[in-house]
């Protein structure tokens, strides 16, 4: 499969030239309840994707490799508690990063 293809619930992408994977959604500096999809642009050139998250004391938290598509859904076995987290996409070709996001903070908040 493409690793430029895009969901359906996104809209088409054209990938982007550029070597850097913005985060689409779960947006940079959001805060809410906890996210259970992540999603990210798409580039030219990689055959997977990676997708890490750390905790507000650089814990990684959850990672998948080998994803398919510029957006993943959070296993449900993954509970984010209240807090801060980061999340950061890569582009990957052969095995190797050619392209990532950086990190982007989140906060997890529960209703009043």
């Amino acid at each position: 499969p493409s690793a430029t293809k895009t969901d359906g619930d996104v809209g088409d992408q054209a990938p982007n030239r550029s070597r850097n994977v913005d985060h689409i959604s779960t947006a940079r500096d959001s805060i809410g309840p906890a996210p259970t999809r992540f999603v990210w642009t798409a580039i030219e050139g990689p055959d997977l994707f990676a997708i890490g998250i750390w905790n507000e004391v650089d814990v990684l938290v959850w990672r998948q490799d080998n994803v398919p598509s510029t957006s993943v859904t959070l296993p449900e076995e993954v509970r984010l508690e209240p807090g801060t987290y980061f999340w950061a996409g890569s582009a990957l070709r052969e095995g190797s990063q050619i392209a990532e996001s950086g990190l982007a903070a989140f906060v997890v908040r529960t209703a009043p």
